[in-house]
């Protein structure tokens, strides 16, 4: 039986998506969507299936088992609602929405439809962090900290929706969630308490930008570890870079790019990343369907990380602590 996938969005990342499961013999790609209709029919020239410029009108025409939903932010709508309906499992780009609200509804649909979901948090699959994570929880006792930052640039031209604040959410929310993610992630619990600080000057003359330039997110979880997130996207091209620090009891790891370091006492082990991550998770998400189980990743994690960036977002506006949950869900 081969897994029959729609794609709704066809820019960079659903590229990238689709050249990885273009090599599964248990795949096959059989309609593409996109407002632009001949991204839509690039990707159908390349990988066979129909093109679309309506998403609803693909998901009626065509039998599905599976959705990508690769948009931008802004543009979240009804697509995860319809394939709820539909019995249409689907993997979603991060973040989810722009809004707890949105995130919400989308969320009681996929519950009350049970299909099966998942969010892209492309950096649970890097392999070295898998392992770390382990070894972590296996031997590293209470964690203390867990530390993590990314210094990128600002993303497109002038005209990209990425530099508008209500299109994108900012950086946090659209970029360095992933670092929120893997912080929910490696210290495997719910975050209680934030308190953020964004800089908004430093790149006010570029044109059409009203985003942070910089920010700064501290977190305490309910295990009482605490968090921080350092992001800037007013970084040199040659000081650009991600990483993460997490401290514990008894194990300290530290993690440049996908390689992680693990530190006992005083011995150093370097963890290599030997897999392509979107592979991975997109082979993870196909293995589920075709077993019928949900997900590492199903949606309600893509909430709570949107819930922990929006919790910054509100933090740094009003100058105060916020205390989650802020939605009911």
């Amino acid at each position: 039986m081969k897994v029959r996938i729609g794609f709704i969005g066809c820019g960079g990342i659903a590229r990238a998506h689709a050249e990885r499961l273009a090599k599964m013999k248990d795949v096959e790609l059989v309609a593409f969507c996109d407002i632009v209709l001949e991204k839509a029919k690039s990707f159908a020239q390349k990988y066979g299936g129909n093109a679309y410029k309506d998403y609803h009108e693909m998901l009626d025409r065509e039998k599905l088992d599976a959705c990508f939903i690769c948009i931008p932010p802004f543009s979240h709508t009804d697509q995860e609602i319809l394939c709820a309906e539909k019995g249409i499992h689907f993997f979603v780009e991060k973040p989810v929405a722009l809004t707890l609200e949105k995130a919400v509804e989308v969320l009681n649909a996929v519950r009350k439809a049970g299909i099966i979901t998942q969010v892209g948090y492309v950096l649970r699959f890097v392999d070295s962090f898998r392992k770390a994570k382990k070894i972590l929880h296996e031997r590293g006792g209470r964690i203390a900290l867990f530390e993590a930052w990314r210094y990128g640039g600002v993303a497109g031209g002038p005209e990209h929706w990425w530099r508008r604040k209500e299109l994108s959410g900012g950086q946090l929310v659209e970029q360095s969630t992933h670092q929120v993610d893997l912080a929910r992630w490696f210290v495997n619990d719910d975050v209680e308490l934030v308190f953020a600080s964004f800089e908004t000057q430093l790149l006010n003359d570029l044109p059409n930008f009203n985003i942070e330039s910089a920010s700064i997110v501290n977190m305490r979880f309910k295990s009482k570890a605490i968090g921080v997130i350092t992001s800037t996207c007013a970084a040199q091209p040659a000081g650009m870079g991600s990483g993460f620090r997490v401290v514990s009891r008894h194990i300290q790891l530290v993690a440049t790019g996908r390689g992680c370091k693990i530190i006992e006492g005083n011995k150093v082990k370097t963890i290599e990343t030997k897999v392509d991550p979107y592979f991975e998770e997109d082979r993870h998400f196909i293995e589920c369907i075709k077993r019928g189980e949900e997900t590492e990743v199903p949606y309600i994690e893509g909430v709570k990380t949107l819930e922990v960036t929006i919790a910054a977002v509100r933090s740094a506006e009003r100058g105060d602590v916020i205390r989650l949950p802020i939605a009911t869900y």
